[in-house]
């Protein structure tokens, strides 16, 4: 029992001596990446300076001011409401960023890009290497051959393998066996030079003993140093670090790729939360359009008992407040799935209950439909100037015509200078005692012809089509830029016309309900005219909120496309010409 307990005791503390080595290794590989990503950070404009991989799962909303009012548009869940949360944009920005899966999702490519670096850096540091082994090695003559020879007076082998005088066995009589154990260790360190070359030194010692008859030890150990160099294929720092420059410039990618997400992910939970109130305000549209219709109706229908109007009219009413109760019920159904969906963008669950700050849509309104004030071919020369995309674009064209080059010197001959010194035991036998008088020195060059270059032309040719492809991306993604702009400046200037449009038509369609309900109580109205003008007023105020939401969207997007839009660490944005400080 006692040893079953050491036992335990034993493994749960080699257990804690793992874990902390896995620790001190996760704490090892963090410094390394976060300190790449650090050094590369200022070359960024716009880079964030807070990158943590680990994820913050916990979200408080605790701190949040909660809704105490309930909401009629909702019909059967006006009290579904009640107790949330009330989000405004920013503490929805801030959310986003510290919990959202997509924003963790592109933190951790970061993160792994640096961390790949991190080994291609290494390979250029001296490495060391350390290796042990021991083996127990026994012989014994088997008891069947021990006997059949004590029957058949055969001659018995010795355990040394050569013949020895006959002698007589008999059943159960001790077997003679020979015993020994070998180990070897092993020390080395190697060094890759940025020229292509190779330093190497390895210190082996091999150690035997004999157990068993005449008890010998023996051992043998040699001390090699050797350096190669490589005068032809893959001579040259151009060559050789390829693979670390261009780990180098994939992780400035990923920092120019993050920074861009970064404003990109802002402006969508910015364009989602507002899209969300634009839902709500259609729900609230469509419920007063509703009870306008159900006004009329009630009306209608007393008129139709009194003989005033007739069974037709009314029932035209009565299809139109169906259609209108469908549209109502429709447009919940669309504002509490945006509403969901709105949630699990920025790193909510499902369940927990929220609803976003009314008050922001009124700040946009007191914002105004201004547009940018800079012309559109200002624009347009920012943006080349500014976009991080596309200057990963133009360093791909370079990486491709780094790659021809390094495609062509594999088709070259291989012509290797290699040095070799040797140190071997010495002859005294004393285990890890060198003999450097006896150094042995060696030097020769290694040639290969290309005979055999069918991979490498391939690899070549590839190169230079990959190098046309990179070039027309390029182009491709000027034009995409060119395009992005005018296209966010055409919809902010749709959405201020429509605006403006919308602001004209709300108040004409105001005096047409109102004037028809005028003469709908005085039983001079048409029944067509009541529905068409509320149906109208309806559509009227929910387009001016749309156009609303779109112009300030389309803003975001522009200064997003034009690359002077800023965010910083919580999400928070600042636009225009002047980078903020």
């Amino acid at each position: 029992m006692r040893s079953f307990r050491n036992l335990l005791i034993f493994i749960g503390l080699f257990c804690l001596l793992l874990s902390c080595t896995s620790a001190a290794y996760k704490r090892s590989a963090d410094t390394e990446s976060y300190q790449a990503i650090s050094d590369k950070s200022g070359l960024v404009p716009g880079m964030s300076s807070q990158i943590l991989v680990d994820e913050e799962k916990r979200v408080d909303l605790g701190s949040l001011e909660l809704n105490n009012d309930s909401f009629e548009f909702l019909d059967n869940e006006a009290d579904s409401e009640l107790g949330a949360s009330i989000l405004s944009l920013n503490t929805a920005l801030d959310l986003a960023f510290q919990h959202s899966k997509d924003y963790q999702t592109q933190k951790e490519r970061l993160y792994l890009e640096a961390l790949s670096l991190t080994f291609d850096r290494y390979r250029y540091t001296p490495t060391f290497s350390a290796t042990a082994s021991g083996d127990y090695q026994w012989q014994a003559a088997d008891q069947f051959v021990t006997d059949m020879q004590a029957l058949t007076g055969m001659e018995n082998l010795s355990d040394a393998g050569s013949l020895s005088p006959v002698e007589s066995f008999s059943p159960g009589e001790s077997i003679s066996t020979s015993e020994s154990t070998f180990s070897n260790t092993s020390l080395g360190a190697r060094y890759l030079l940025r020229s292509g070359g190779a330093v190497a030194l390895n210190l082996t010692n091999n150690f035997t003993r004999f157990l068993t008859g005449d008890i010998s030890e023996f051992g043998t150990g040699a001390l090699i140093g050797s350096f190669t160099q490589p005068l032809l294929r893959d001579f040259g720092t151009e060559i050789e670090t390829e693979t670390l420059l261009q780990a180098e410039r994939d992780l400035l990618y990923q920092l120019r790729d993050f920074t861009r997400f970064r404003k990109t992910f802002a402006v969508r939970v910015a364009s989602d939360y507002y899209s969300v109130l634009l839902n709500r305000e259609t729900a609230k549209n469509n419920y007063a359009g509703l009870l306008a219709n159900n006004l009329s109706l009630e009306r209608e229908q007393a008129f139709q008992a009194e003989g005033l109007t007739t069974l037709l009219e009314v029932g035209r009413l009565e299809q139109s407040s169906l259609q209108a109760d469908l549209r109502w019920t429709a447009s919940i159904t669309r504002y509490q799935r945006s509403l969901d969906n709105f949630k699990i963008i920025i790193g909510l669950d499902a369940d927990d209950s929220i609803i976003l700050d009314d008050n922001e849509m009124a700040l946009i309104t007191e914002t105004g439909m201004d547009s940018p004030d800079i012309s559109l071919e200002q624009a347009t020369e920012l943006a080349i100037q500014t976009r991080l995309d596309l200057y990963t674009q133009l360093d791909r064209v370079q990486d491709t015509a780094r790659r021809i080059e390094v495609a062509a010197n594999a088709l070259s001959p291989a012509l290797d200078l290699n040095l070799v010194a040797s140190v071997p035991n010495s002859t005294t036998q004393n285990l890890g005692e060198l003999d450097f008088e006896y150094t042995v020195y060696t030097a020769g060059l290694d040639l290969e012809l290309p005979l055999d270059t069918k991979l490498e032309r391939n690899n070549y040719r590839r190169s230079l089509i990959d190098y046309d492809a990179a070039t027309r991306d390029y182009l491709l993604a000027l034009d995409g830029i060119k395009l992005d702009v005018l296209d966010t400046w055409r919809r902010m200037n749709e959405a201020r016309k429509s605006y403006d449009i919308n602001v004209t038509s709300v108040q004409i369609n105001e005096r047409r309900v109102e004037e028809a309900e005028l003469r709908a109580e005085l039983g001079l109205g048409d029944i067509q005219d009541t529905v068409d003008s509320q149906n109208d007023l309806t559509a009227a105020r929910t387009e001016l909120v749309s156009s609303i939401v779109e112009h300030n969207i389309a803003k975001l997007e522009f200064w997003r496309d034009v690359g002077l839009l800023y965010v910083d660490d919580n999400g928070q944005w600042e636009e225009g010409i002047d980078e903020p400080r």
